[in-house]
């Protein structure tokens, strides 16, 4: 049996050898899973400029194995995305405090040039970007394993902290324009529950995109125009 010091000598020689061992860097795993965890989610943005001011925004995120919803709560509004059996994917913006939204299938998506990346819209950035990114170091986050990644092109920020067992990123952190902008996750919701932020949205007025030019004079069209994808008064920046 060993004694209490040969099991500190173990115990130390251990702890050294582990701290000595270099780590193994991997290179991100692409997504090959056909059906996603379903996730609830609460996002902070945070865009920090040049003089360090910064800019906190904070919204939400649902994703099933065929639709992905984002809520913004500072206009009440959300950008649903749903994935046809055909491969196909439509889009709608849904506006809570008037009970509308807009509908795009995806022959209007492509005529616009707004045909979504299913990857992106799912994982929250693109597959080329994961393609350059290589892992520096293991996390626990959430009570859960997480694995960091940065990427590997020069003279580039973006890093990403990712939760292998929700297929998510907790966190993703990127240059853009001279600005950092980062983007973590602020709470996690139990995945039963409601994977829609308004169970009754359903039941809202729904206008389909090719019919908008018929009712640009209508107030709710007018008052949203700048919001909708396609539009000549499509505010570019909420696309951030």
């Amino acid at each position: 049996m060993l004694n209490k010091f040969s099991s500190s000598v173990i115990l130390s020689s251990t702890v050294l050898l582990n701290a000595c061992t270099p780590y193994k860097s991997e290179p991100f795993p692409v997504q090959t899973i056909e059906k996603l965890p379903n996730v609830a989610i609460e996002f902070e943005t945070t865009i920090t400029k040049a003089d360090h001011s910064e800019n906190h925004y904070r919204w939400y995120f649902w994703r099933t194995d065929n639709s992905v919803e984002t809520r913004n709560p500072q206009d009440n509004s959300s950008e649903e995305w749903i994935k046809l059996a055909n491969g196909q994917v439509e889009y709608s913006i849904i506006f809570h405090n008037e009970k509308q939204a807009i509908d795009y299938n995806a022959v209007d998506l492509g005529m616009i040039g707004e045909t979504p990346n299913w990857t992106m819209t799912t994982l929250l950035f693109s597959p080329e970007m994961m393609a350059t990114l290589v892992s520096d170091r293991d996390e626990t986050l959430f009570n859960q394993a997480a694995i960091h990644y940065k990427t590997n092109l020069p003279n580039t920020v973006f890093e990403v902290s990712w939760l292998p067992q929700m297929q998510i990123p907790a966190m993703i952190k990127r240059e853009e324009n001279g600005q950092m902008i980062t983007t973590k996750i602020v709470s996690l919701e139990p995945a039963e529950k409601s994977m829609r932020s308004n169970s009754e949205a359903s039941a809202y007025y729904h206008t389909v995109f090719a019919d908008i030019g018929d009712k640009e004079s209508d107030p709710f069209i007018k008052s949203v125009m700048h919001k909708l994808k396609g539009s000549h008064d499509h505010d570019h920046g909420r696309d951030e």
